[in-house]
């Protein structure tokens, strides 16, 4: 599971255990979270009786948010190991600190590396193509399996983006999602046309 905790005002503890309780993931990777929500949220569902733990990414003070405000995962005990965190090498100020996480989990019965990261903002496409690199990169040499979650704050059809992770033979896992525009494809985030103007667009 991969979800923008904050991106549409929805970042409570009782929302992000809700939505855990609902799918039942056994990682969930979150952006742009309040940490110490995504806490609340792990006591809120070890009270439930289902047994999670977390670990934070990059994250940095900012004041919309009660704690420091970044990356986390949230996984089912026993799920991951080999747990890592690095900033990026460039992002574009102070207020979120971008970079990404990295775990190894078993998927399908089999270790994968997965990457958990949170692009810079709109406006910022050159930053945000080095940063696509970055992921990219780590994720294809040295590992044969990895999956990269996460709010890339683009569509995927902006190729000026996206180039890295397409050209190192990524795929989405919903088949209308690529390089190519598909009116098909799922759209994770409402109203992103300019300004507002309704369209839905698939941002992660």
């Amino acid at each position: 599971m991969t979800w923008n905790t904050n991106g549409q005002d929805l970042g409570t503890p009782k929302a992000i255990a809700g939505q855990i309780k609902h799918f039942l993931p056994p990682v969930a990777a979150l952006q742009e979270s309040c940490l110490n929500e995504v806490r609340e949220a792990v006591r809120q569902l070890d009270e439930a009786g289902l047994r999670y733990e977390y670990r934070s990414g990059p994250a940095a003070l900012n004041g919309g948010c009660p704690g420091r405000l970044g990356t986390a995962i949230v996984y089912a005990k026993g799920t991951t190991r080999t747990h890592n965190k690095k900033g990026y090498s460039d992002d574009e100020g102070w207020l979120e600190a971008r970079g990404m996480q990295s775990f190894t989990t078993k998927v399908d019965s089999q270790w994968v590396r997965v990457f958990n990261t949170h692009l810079s903002a709109p406006g910022h496409e050159e930053l945000r193509k080095l940063q696509a690199g970055e992921p990219a990169a780590a994720a294809t040499r040295p590992h044969p399996r990895a999956l990269i979650l996460g709010d890339l704050n683009t569509r995927p059809h902006v190729t000026k983006v996206m180039y890295p992770i397409w050209q190192a033979g990524f795929k989405d896992v919903d088949q209308f999602c690529g390089p190519a525009k598909d009116p098909r494809r799922t759209k994770t985030l409402p109203l992103t046309g300019p300004p507002r103007t309704g369209e839905e667009s698939k941002y992660d």
